[in-house]
């Protein structure tokens, strides 16, 4: 794992950590740290070469990776990502350290705005991945549910359609004909519902672009549904893909925590 910040006109921090615990840390090129070992903290203290205290800490959440972070002088820096930092306003350019812009003179996100619209975007991503799963499911469950349906049709083939079925089906009765209707419909009932589910949490992924906060918590809400109507129809389901539901529910509700922090800071 690679991270650089441009810290200011003259310092380039730059950190690598390699196999085997290896951490590796260059200001302008040159070595500042290189150790398998953490400082207090779990930071990797070192100096600028203007005499600036500086501090990169690696902190290791519940789920997801690492978050590494540079202080210098107690003052969280704004890391050099791979795409170009560009200005709201006016789409210009700017770099990490900008205050701001150069053109339009908008204020620039802080270093802490920042990591909260990446935590914001990672909820985005985990609603998305909600979309491909409910998709997935929608078909396997198509698949299941067919292959049962197919052998209890087999079973109710030669009977007339308008005699009773004798052995009542979760306490309401059906005529033959009526029992093979709802057969056949089960499959396809199972992938509509799922494909619907997948085309809401598509549709509010978009909508988290303009407003991330009531986009995840509507997708969290949902999802929650999803989870409590599958285990009071099935209690087996609550425990089936427990550590994903666990992933994606930590992502939500960190988006939900930095989407409100963003409205607070905006407002």
């Amino acid at each position: 794992m690679d991270k650089t910040w441009e810290v200011d006109e003259a310092n380039t921090v730059k950190a690598h950590f390699g196999a085997f615990g290896k951490k590796l840390v260059t200001v302008n090129g040159k070595e500042a740290y290189n150790s398998r070992k953490l400082g207090p903290k779990g930071e990797i203290p070192f100096s600028l070469p203007d005499g600036r205290a500086a501090a990169i800490s690696v902190k290791r959440p519940f789920v997801g990776l690492p978050t590494i972070d540079l202080r210098v002088d107690g003052n969280l820096a704004v890391e050099t990502g791979k795409k170009p930092i560009k200005c709201a306003a006016c789409d210009t350019v700017a770099k990490p350290y900008d205050r701001f812009c150069e053109k339009c003179g908008k204020a620039m996100p802080t270093a802490e705005e920042y990591e909260l619209q990446k935590n914001v975007k990672a909820a985005t991503s985990a609603i998305k991945v909600l979309a491909v799963l409910f998709v997935i499911a929608g078909i396997a469950f198509f698949f299941i549910t067919k292959g049962t349906t197919d052998t209890a049709l087999v079973k109710l083939e030669g009977m007339d359609p308008g005699a009773t079925y004798p052995t009542p089906i979760d306490g309401r009765t059906y005529t033959v004909g009526e029992l093979r209707k709802q057969l056949a419909w089960e499959p396809w009932g199972a992938l509509i519902v799922n494909l619907i589910l997948a085309a809401i949490m598509l549709a509010l992924s978009l909508w988290a672009r303009r407003s991330p906060l009531p986009a995840v918590l509507v997708a969290t809400a949902t999802y929650a549904v999803v989870i409590a109507a599958a285990a009071i129809s099935d209690p087996a389901t609550l425990g089936q893909g427990l550590l994903m539901k666990i992933i994606i529910i930590a992502f939500l509700i960190k988006g939900i925590k930095a989407a409100l922090a963003l409205r607070t800071a905006s407002a």
